[in-house]
């Protein structure tokens, strides 16, 4: 949460995305709306206003939208795991490999080897 001082000298409060989520389902939760320092937003009377349907649909859909890019990230990151440790396993296979029948390349004299 960060609190800067806008153009006009407003101070508003920027929220990074995970606490936009937490706002979010905190919202959802109680079905009314808060503001982003975590007060309770009401009315003229006093009274806290509760969420519209929409308003309760969309921060539905957003929470639901960050678990489907989560799922997606993790599931990324799992493949390109197996694929690196396929790849350093390989890269060991090939370090072990010798020919049986291969000679030792021994430096002689000059520029010469057998």
């Amino acid at each position: 949460m960060r609190t800067v001082t806008n153009r006009r000298g407003k101070r508003v409060t920027l929220l990074n995305p995970a606490e936009k989520g937490r706002k979010a389902a905190a919202e959802l939760q109680m079905g009314i709306k808060i503001t982003n320092d975590g007060v309770v937003k009401t009315d003229k009377r006093g009274d806290p206003i509760a969420l519209t349907d929409k308003e309760r649909a969309w921060r539905s859909g957003y929470l639901s939208a960050r678990q489907d890019n989560a799922k997606c990230y993790n599931a990324q990151q799992k493949k390109a795991a197996k694929q690196a440790a396929k790849a350093q396993k390989r890269a060991a296979k090939a370090g072990k490999r010798t020919c049986k029948n291969s000679r030792a390349v021994v430096p002689l004299d000059g520029d010469f080897y057998l």
